[in-house]
């Protein structure tokens, strides 16, 4: 019966990443309500699997349906259309865990993830942050998991000379980088879900003009944190490091071929004329399939065999885990549309000019807010979707939609590196064997702030670029 289940909900999952490709692709008006049907299917089969987080998401994603059909005449539009969203986040969640079940076995990652951890002190922090965001673009929170053990397994006693104080310093540098490494990510990666969140709510936004900026902002939050490392640890604070010895191929290799796939990704969602989503979506399966065939032996019809049942066992083991991303992400997607349903963007504009402040400050302090709320457990997602949909009337009071989608997703990323509630934070602080509030607060806490004030200042230059 167990197998049983964990097939049928791997099925499920895999409905609905076809469900919502048919449905962008060809159109056919049935295939996201059935990508929807498959994705309620899965969360009955292993919703109660998930964590006290996912499942008090289930339930406000139960509450706020229940509140539509109470309050709203188009309930039932605003309920299918809440689903479809829901269902393309999850599909592309469970689209990119074919590029992660690759990666994961790749002996490229591996050498990569070798190569970054031997770097001597004086770059080391600048080559982990670097390499933990060009591997989060294949791997997400597996990053933090596959170099984070490859960090405490290299910070010994030993390499450090017996100096307990040099492995402590090593240790926050190391896993600071990977945390700051990885958040970034959320800022500008098309194959990321604050990407393909913000593309949905914030309406009239074009990815070719959001992706180039965002990809300057996360340039500018990578140096923020290359420049506080340096500040707070002068090179004379540590003992020196291990030269990484070797090239730099194999690291070249994997941005070449990460950059292939979101070219890709791009050019199909361009082609097509779909959502850089739904680009992912088709395109990150395949180049997963690829990239598992290319590593198999024995010749080609060996390889894609090989490939195809070493995918169909790791798939049928891993998706039926997904039960707390699955909750997070489509719950929080679905709660935040029907949520959104309730505000009506001309009221909300009409609000904010009786306020009296400049609608650019507001569009700050909401972004800011992303953060504070992330701090009491309240997912990016339903805030994002939220903000975002209420604001949608923000240009009619002199506010680009790129100044508010830049600057959600820079509040996003650096959520990531306070919340301590969140994934990242909980996988940082059992690796390296501390309290999550030292990860949130001691080790980012100033960051954090300081990253704050780069998004305003950003925001602002944006504003006055834009206008």
């Amino acid at each position: 019966m167990r197998f049983r289940r964990k097939t049928f909900s791997s099925l499920a999952l895999l409905a609905v990443v076809a469900g919502t490709s048919v449905g962008a692709v060809a159109g056919w008006p049935w295939a996201l309500p059935a990508a929807g049907a498959a994705l309620i299917l899965y969360v009955g089969l292993e919703g109660w699997r998930a964590d006290l987080n996912g499942r008090m998401m289930l339930a406000a994603s139960v509450a706020a349906a229940g509140a539509a059909v109470l309050a709203l005449p188009d309930s039932g539009r605003v309920l299918a259309r809440a689903l479809a969203e829901a269902a393309s986040l999850v599909g592309l969640f469970t689209a990119l865990s074919f590029m992660r079940q690759a990666a994961e076995t790749s002996p490229l990652v591996k050498e990569c993830g070798d190569l970054m951890v031997r770097q001597p002190a004086g770059r080391r922090y600048l080559v982990l942050s670097l390499g933990s965001h060009l591997v989060s673009l294949v791997l997400n929170f597996g990053v933090l998991s596959l170099l984070g053990t490859m960090v405490m397994r290299g910070n010994t006693a030993e390499a450090a000379g017996g100096d307990q104080r040099i492995v402590a310093i090593r240790r926050q540098r190391m896993m600071t980088a990977l945390l700051r490494g990885f958040s970034v990510m959320t800022v500008w990666s098309p194959l990321s879900v604050s990407f393909a969140v913000t593309q949905t709510v914030v309406h009239g936004l074009p990815w070719s003009r959001l992706l180039p900026l965002q990809m300057l902002l996360a340039a500018a939050q990578l140096a923020l944190g290359w420049m506080m490392d340096r500040w707070a640890f002068p090179r004379v604070a540590t003992a020196p490091g291990v030269d990484g010895g070797g090239g730099w191929a194999p690291l070249g290799r994997l941005a070449l071929l990460i950059l292939s796939v979101m070219v890709a990704s791009v050019a199909v969602a361009e082609m097509l004329g779909l959502r850089m989503v739904m680009g992912a979506v088709l395109v990150v399966p395949a180049a997963g399939i690829v990239w598992l065939i290319a590593r198999q032996g024995g010749g080609p019809a060996n390889a894609v065999v090989g490939a195809g049942g070493l995918l169909a066992r790791r798939l049928t083991e891993i998706l039926p885990g997904f039960a707390t991303e699955v909750a997070m992400l489509g719950g929080g997607m679905f709660a935040g549309q029907v949520i959104a349903a309730f505000i009506a963007p001309a009221e909300v504009a009409r609000l904010i000019a009786l306020m009296g402040l400049p609608p650019l400050v507001l569009t700050i302090l909401l972004a800011w807010s992303v953060m504070i709320l992330a701090q009491i457990g309240v997912s990016q997602i339903v805030t994002v979707t939220i903000l975002g949909s209420a604001l949608a009337d923000l240009g009619r009071l002199g506010v680009d939609p790129l100044v508010l989608a830049s600057g959600l997703m820079g509040a996003w990323a650096l959520s990531a590196c306070s919340t301590p509630v969140g994934a990242a934070i909980l996988t940082i602080s059992r690796l390296a064997g501390v309290p999550m509030r030292v990860v949130a607060r001691d080790w980012n806490g100033l960051y954090v702030l300081l990253g704050a004030l780069l998004l305003a200042v950003w925001m602002a230059g944006l504003h006055w670029v834009l206008g």
